[in-house]
């Protein structure tokens, strides 16, 4: 028994004096700067944003006839046609910066019966659509509008 009291006197402290060692609380070394650039005075590399594109807004007019007037705007501006078969269509184009463009539509008809399809087409997908018409001597106008985000 003298033994093990003997190995337990001695192992005690030992491991005691290893379990403070271990946690001392000392700061862990720094780490090391990181190697600095070759050129360090130039700007930092900016990301490449793509451009954007202007949008194309096709404003369409459809159906049997004609159209005694078309009317049609873009941010204000007017463009104004005579009597014109069907079918109709004007391409236009919207530039890209990031506001709102107001259009509008309006066509003016009359005569024989039937009915006009209306309808705006932005970057190859229709967005507005209304139709009108009716039977008989027809005297009438209809129009649509919209927003395309530039």
């Amino acid at each position: 028994m003298e033994l093990r009291t003997a190995a337990r006197t001695v192992f005690a402290p030992v491991a005691l004096l290893a379990a403070l060692t271990a946690c001392s609380g000392s700061p862990a070394p720094a780490p090391a700067p990181a190697p600095a650039s070759s050129s360090s005075s130039a700007a930092p590399v900016k990301e490449q944003v793509p451009d954007r594109q202007p949008h194309t807004l096709v404003l369409n007019a459809t159906g049997s006839g004609s159209l005694k007037q078309i009317t049609y705007t873009l941010d204000g501006v007017t463009k104004e046609t005579g009597q014109v078969k069907m079918p109709w269509r004007q391409s236009l184009t919207v530039p890209a910066d990031g506001k709102p463009h107001q259009w509008t539509l309006e066509i003016t008809y009359s005569g024989a019966s039937g009915q006009v399809d209306m309808y705006s087409v932005v970057d190859g997908k229709e967005s507005v659509h209304t139709a009108s018409g009716g039977h008989g001597n027809v005297t009438g106008s209809a129009s649509i509008g919209g927003s395309v985000e530039g």
